[in-house]
């Protein structure tokens, strides 16, 4: 594969994994109003993380999400959500380029990957997501370990920016217990992938 296909494919599939992530939180939050005892969150989970590069798995589901009962979720103010998620990954790159290590990929190979996302769009409303690419590449650079992969700004932008979203209620502490595990499992999966298709440029 050439180097060419290899950054727009990388950046393809962090795209993907983004808005896959996204509409997996959504449909937990869904089943949390709908059927909160009868659905097991799990095979959200399960669909989601077999294929994190298909956002429309989850209609395997056979869920269709009503938007009237999804609340804020299902506004568009809602939606920045996705671009700080497609952030949050990117900034990633230099570590993954790391675990790469057959790869040919150079750093500015990794930083072309940035600028295609980034046009895809990025949201990181007052630096809610504390980390940026340059840091995560000066750790690299450091010899440093990777932080762990945080969920902390989601909590943050619901209690800054969100409305009713914020109420503690049990939807609203569900989808926080179910953010605070998607969110890893997900970026272990796209690492995963990232790292077998860097390694054959």
């Amino acid at each position: 594969m050439t180097t060419d296909e290899v950054i727009s494919k990388s950046a393809d599939i962090i795209d993907l994994a983004a808005e896959s992530l996204f509409n997996a939180v959504r449909y937990c939050y869904f089943v949390a109003d709908s059927d909160f005892y009868n659905i097991n969150v799990k095979d959200i989970f399960k669909i989601g993380l077999s294929n994190i590069v298909k956002p429309e798995c989850f209609e395997n589901l056979g869920i269709v999400i009503d938007e009237k009962k999804m609340g804020e979720m299902g506004t568009e103010h809602f939606r920045e959500i996705l671009g700080i998620i497609r952030y949050s990954f990117a900034i990633r790159l230099p570590f993954i380029k790391r675990y790469a290590e057959k790869t040919s990929l150079k750093d500015n190979h990794i930083k072309q990957i940035y600028d295609i996302l980034e046009g895809y769009g990025f949201l990181n409303p007052d630096g809610i997501v504390e980390e940026s690419f340059k840091s995560m590449a000066w750790l690299v650079k450091t010899k440093k370990n990777e932080p762990a992969f945080e969920t902390e700004w989601f909590r943050r932008w619901i209690y800054t920016y969100g409305h009713d979203l914020a109420a503690i209620n049990n939807r609203n502490m569900f989808i926080l217990g179910c953010v605070e595990a998607l969110f890893p499992l997900y970026y272990a999966s796209l690492q995963d992938i990232l790292v077998k298709l860097m390694n054959e440029a």
